[in-house]
């Protein structure tokens, strides 16, 4: 006999398959709850799982990293949108990895789920090997009307990366089990991977990527010039060192490297994203500055955390060093480490008096719960004072570069702030005021799987682990001239 609640989902999935097909070219979600749940025996031993939401001070610091990785996982993995998004699948499909190393559900059904992920991209239309930004999962095709701002529905060239990073380096190393399903995702791995002609997507002139091709052929070059500064494309300079249809050896790589800026703030130097003048207006996205003079350089914690974090999710790059490295006397690392640490002392001086600052911290592109607007590098909606609003995907993507601090900020945030919604069934919620008590009303759904892996990195080193079973990850370090450095 079927029970009635099997009964239920198979309705509720029929009908939303149902709207689907009716309406191509509106993104409906999928609910997919049985992932979790009907393996539910597979975390009965781990209690803390299904703790109360306001009960999660009880826990340990490490089943409270993992209720947080549950939480977020869950919370994605259980609804499906009909539209990919190539940038987002790239991150997502990583998960499954995770869920099984935990237990929280069978190496079986990740399997059979990540197969599925892997047939819509290898059936999607594509350039050289590049997908749309955004596709059908059901057809492969743009959808009309679907578009990304100025850029219309270009090719994505660092979506496209983020993917065949988690390809080649941890899908592929993960599933080594000799059976049918196993055999196939390798096989479309290399599928995938392989069909991509870097070479297509490079602009010789500048000796650089852009994060799009545009036009019907896909021709176009579009996008911003992806050099200059240490953001979170830092990866695919190594991604293609280690790539088949690659022509121009190291000279991407190095022209890269050699155009980073490098930060100074409260004594710690990093690697940053860009050199921000905060007497310019123009650098903010529909800020209106006040009080320019205010706006000083070393007032700010200017580092874009979130940026700098992500190419270290897939490689290990403690302890290597390149010559841009040597110069500066620091390795990619230890320049996100200083990135941290220059944060938590400006929140530890505190020059706006905000409540618990120096024992929380964190500043990042967030939603200020007061204005209800989008802030920029952390500065609030006017741009010209720090409103005590602390960006909670800044703390979590610090985890592994300041672990000590980073869980002790969470904690405390945890603990200060529950009562009031900052932790929510689908985990942390994007922000919260120090001084209002006003939290965001979601999670910073785009950044939750990159706060996963992060922390998976922290408690276990999966996927640095996976990554270098991978013949191209030493590949690529050797070409990039990084070289183990204690």
């Amino acid at each position: 006999m079927v029970p009635k609640n099997s009964i239920k989902k198979v309705v509720i999935v029929l009908s939303l398959l149902s709207i689907i097909s009716c309406s191509s070219n509106k993104s409906s979600v999928v609910e997919n709850d049985d992932l979790f749940f009907i393996n539910n025996k597979l975390i009965q031993e781990k209690s803390f799982l299904q703790r109360d939401t306001l009960k999660l001070e009880e826990l340990s610091d490490d089943q409270f990293l993992e209720r947080i990785q549950y939480d977020y996982t869950k919370s994605i993995l259980t609804k499906k949108d009909s539209i990919a998004t190539t940038e987002k699948d790239g991150y997502k499909i990583n998960l499954f990895c995770i869920g099984v190393t935990n237990n929280w559900f069978s190496r079986e059904d990740a399997a059979k789920e990540v197969l599925k992920y892997l047939k819509e991209f290898e059936n999607s239309n594509h350039i050289k090997g590049f997908l749309p930004r955004s596709f059908s999962r059901k057809t492969g095709k743009k959808i009309k009307g679907n578009v990304y701002g100025k850029f219309g529905q270009p090719y994505d060239v660092v979506g496209t990366a983020f993917l065949a990073t988690s390809l080649k380096f941890i899908i592929r190393q993960f599933f080594k089990e000799e059976n049918e399903i196993e055999n196939e995702i390798r096989e479309l791995c290399d599928v995938i991977c392989n069909r991509i002609d870097w070479n297509f997507a490079y602009r010789k002139d500048k000796k650089c990527f852009t994060w799009f091709k545009n036009g019907k052929n896909g021709t176009v070059f579009d996008g911003k010039n992806l050099i200059g500064e240490m953001d979170e494309t830092f990866f695919l300079q190594l991604l293609v060192l280690g790539s088949k249809k690659w022509s121009y050896g190291n000279e991407a790589y190095k022209n890269y490297v050699s155009k980073i800026f490098v930060d100074n703030q409260y004594g710690y130097s990093y690697f940053s994203t860009k050199q921000y003048d905060y007497k310019n207006s123009k650098q903010f996205t529909g800020i209106k500055v006040n009080n320019s003079e205010i706006l000083k350089l070393n007032n700010y914690p200017t580092a874009k955390l979130g940026y700098l974090v992500q190419s270290h999710i897939w490689f290990d790059l403690a302890n290597y060093r390149d010559s841009v490295c040597q110069i500066n006397n620091m390795d990619y690392f230890q320049g996100v480490q200083n990135a941290v640490k220059a944060q938590i002392k400006y929140a530890q001086i505190n020059p706006g008096k905000n409540k618990l600052y120096g024992d929380v911290w964190g500043f990042y592109d967030t939603f200020s719960p007061i204005s209800k607007k989008w802030m920029v590098t952390g500065l609030p909606a006017e741009g010209d004072f720090d409103e005590g609003t602390i960006a909670i995907s800044a703390v979590m993507s610090a985890i592994n570069f300041q672990p000590k601090e980073s869980i002790q900020c969470l904690r405390k945030l945890y603990t200060e702030f529950k009562d009031v919604g900052i932790y929510k069934e689908d985990g942390f919620v994007m922000s919260v005021n120090t001084n209002t008590r006003e939290v965001a009303k979601n999670a910073d759904y785009f950044f939750q799987p990159i706060t996963v892996l992060s922390i998976e990195n922290h408690r276990s080193g999966l996927l640095w682990e996976l990554a270098k079973k991978a013949p191209e990850y030493q590949i690529a370090f050797k070409k990039a001239g990084l070289k183990y450095h204690k």
